[in-house]
């Protein structure tokens, strides 16, 4: 009886948005001390204005925007009120990442949120000052919202970060808990370590690789020959009222030659000044929120 050779056939590439991030400069009401402080002042309408430029250059039904302040960005609700209005308007999508101190007020119909948090804790989050009556409303609001988290990791335990799992696990989130490992500046390599074989593990959590890539680069100082998805898919913009200047990817700051001042041609590159940075855009063509 003769056999019957059945072909297998490669997965079909999964469609994906262009991402693109939009930041604006402005001044942030938290003082987290593994951050700068920022200091800036908000031309609220030149700021829209050139926000509106750089979303009227892509297709709303093909792009992501995240958009999202250097500093808090929901400080500006008319910001907020324009972005949900093109989201109606031109059917946009949007996300925007906020510390979650303004929740609820800051919500506005059609957004997505990518909400900062260190954990379930005010202890968790003792280097970004908040209290754990804050922490209580921003968790019932990424539950409710489904929103992406980012977690920085510094100096929290093996525990407390496994009970944050757990708590996010019994409120059924629906979300994503990305974890952030704490940046070491100037190409320095990853201070910390975190074992995911030893975390609990659950469907809004990142994949192994991700880890394998956080420990390849903690441990050689190097990212190895590994490509973070925003060289590949992604754009950063610039907002400073007026002013806007377009880079590939500003995790570490790129030497001007890599800065494109005001709105011109997207600029590829064969190489890209990277660092030893690892962080939410390493994996992101896979997000759900990335597929058309």
């Amino acid at each position: 009886m003769s056999s019957v050779v059945i072909p297998v056939w490669s997965p079909r590439p999964r469609a994906i948005r262009r991402y693109r991030n939009i930041v604006i400069k402005a001044p942030c009401n938290l003082r987290c001390t593994y951050c700068e402080v920022k200091k800036a002042r908000v031309d609220v309408p030149k700021t829209i204005h050139s926000v509106g430029q750089i979303l009227d250059r892509f297709d709303p039904k093909t792009t992501l925007f995240r958009v999202e302040a250097d500093g808090e960005i929901a400080l500006y609700p008319p910001i907020l009120d324009y972005l949900a209005q093109r989201v109606a308007s031109d059917g946009y999508r949007i996300e925007v990442l906020t510390n979650g101190t303004r929740l609820p007020e800051c919500l506005r119909e059609g957004l997505l949120w990518v909400i900062s948090l260190d954990g379930h804790t005010q202890a968790m989050n003792s280097k970004r000052g908040l209290k754990q009556a804050q922490i209580d409303i921003i968790m019932d609001y990424a539950v409710r919202l489904s929103a992406d988290l980012q977690c920085v990791f510094h100096d929290q335990s093996l525990e407390e970060m496994n009970a944050f799992i757990d708590e996010l696990s019994r409120r059924g989130f629906a979300g994503r808990l990305h974890l952030l490992p704490l940046l070491a500046l100037g190409g320095k390599p990853i201070q910390v370590a975190l074992d995911y074989e030893s975390l609990h593990k659950a469907p809004f959590l990142e994949k192994k690789a991700y880890f394998d890539r956080w420990e390849h680069i903690r441990k050689q100082g190097n990212r190895g020959d590994f490509v973070c998805d925003q060289l590949i898919n992604g754009y950063n913009y610039y907002v400073a009222d007026d002013r806007i200047e377009m880079v590939k990817c500003d995790c570490y700051a790129p030497p001007p030659a890599f800065t494109i001042q005001g709105l011109g041609d997207e600029v590829e590159f064969e190489e890209f000044p990277c660092g030893t940075c690892l962080s939410h855009q390493e994996f992101n063509n896979r997000r759900p929120a990335m597929g058309l």
